[in-house]
């Protein structure tokens, strides 16, 4: 039994010389760490001021 039975390790490909695989990764990682998640919503309101 190891490391990875637990889903607690995985191993994303990078080739440097493609920029989709550096898009891939970059968007695993966010991913992992929920960047973005705890963002505030920007909510703008429509109404006319009077």
């Amino acid at each position: 039994m190891g490391v990875d039975d637990y889903s607690m390790v995985n191993f994303i490909p990078l080739d440097l010389r493609k920029e989709s695989s550096i898009q891939y990764v970059l968007s695993h990682i966010d991913n992992c760490i929920q960047y973005g998640v705890d963002a505030d919503v920007k909510v703008r309101d429509f109404d006319p001021e009077d």
